[in-house]
């Protein structure tokens, strides 16, 4: 360990502060558990953590609360290591970065905007003042990262964090509204999913308004991520009118202080989970600790 941590405090001597991902990358032949713990057990770093983080229910922890990012992903892309006199490069280092995963963001929520633009046109102005749409995951925190990977169901590879979009439907529109919303809405994720100017994964859901607020009983696990979505959902398009009233919804049915309740409990988790993954090698550690450390696997209603 502490040849590991020499290693690492050369590396920023050289090159000043580094996320964990330039580390991994420098150290190829060190496990990334090993480096991590390596990182965190050393007195002779600075470390800054600029990431927001939220709620997730974990496939892998039976649908126990988590938070994400990982701890993983957490070190790899959003947490910061510095030497003593590095200071003022550790905090210009971190506003850049922050403002990359920011400004990654915005393109794919501008690219959310340009699909929803499309819709719209389609449905017209009548339909549209009786819709609503917002988005959700990463993309709301603006963490959003571009870093290639395999879509699971085509195989095709696509540009890092996926769009989420959610389009809520007044229950006055007909059937056939929701099916041409849903028919045009799988047509351009496909086409952005192929495209190679785009190589984006937009996943989408279209519900009525009674459906969405039903879910806020919070009682089982579709319905827990569901209003989890809604929780940290930001406004995309169509009637802010019934946005607002799916959040008040929300908020007069006490579903908010349920996700900040297990908010706090997963922050609880994460914080046990991490002392003790500093303690133990890495061969010792069980499965629900070990799921801890690495990217999580949500299960979610986009599928």
């Amino acid at each position: 360990m502490e040849e590991i941590e020499f290693q690492v405090i050369k590396i920023i001597a050289e090159k000043g502060p580094q996320i964990g991902k330039e580390l991994a990358e420098a150290l190829p032949h060190v496990p990334v558990l090993a480096l991590w713990q390596a990182c965190y057990r050393s007195r002779s770093f600075h470390i800054s953590h600029f990431a927001s983080y939220y709620l997730r229910f974990d496939i892998k922890r039976e649908d126990q609360v988590r938070l994400s990012p990982s701890i993983l992903r957490d070190f790899l892309s959003f947490t910061l290591f510095a030497l003593p006199g590095q200071r003022d490069q550790m905090i210009e280092r971190q506003g850049m970065l922050a403002n990359m995963h920011r400004e990654i963001s915005r393109e794919k929520i501008y690219l959310a905007q340009l699909v929803m633009k499309q819709l719209f046109i389609s449905l017209g102005r009548e339909v549209r003042s009786q819709l609503c749409a917002f988005i959700a995951g990463d993309l709301a925190y603006f963490l959003a990262h571009n870093e290639p990977r395999e879509h699971a169901a085509s195989g095709e590879m696509v540009k890092g964090s996926d769009i989420d979009i959610v389009i809520i439907l007044n229950d006055s529109l007909p059937d056939k509204i929701k099916a041409s919303i849903d028919s045009e809405m799988t047509i351009m994720k496909s086409m952005y999913l192929r495209h190679p100017s785009f190589r984006h994964e937009i996943d989408f859901i279209c519900k009525r308004k009674s459906v969405m607020e039903g879910q806020f009983q919070y009682s089982d696990i579709h319905e827990k991520i569901a209003s989890k979505i809604a929780y940290e959902s930001m406004f995309l398009g169509g009637s802010l009118t019934l946005y607002m009233e799916v959040h008040d919804a929300m908020m007069r049915t006490g579903v908010d202080q349920l996700i900040e309740q297990d908010f706090d409990h997963a922050l609880k988790d994460r914080k046990h989970a991490m002392q003790k993954l500093l303690h133990f090698p890495g061969d010792s550690i069980d499965d629900e600790t070990r799921s801890l450390f690495y990217f999580s696997q949500e299960r979610v209603e986009f599928s």
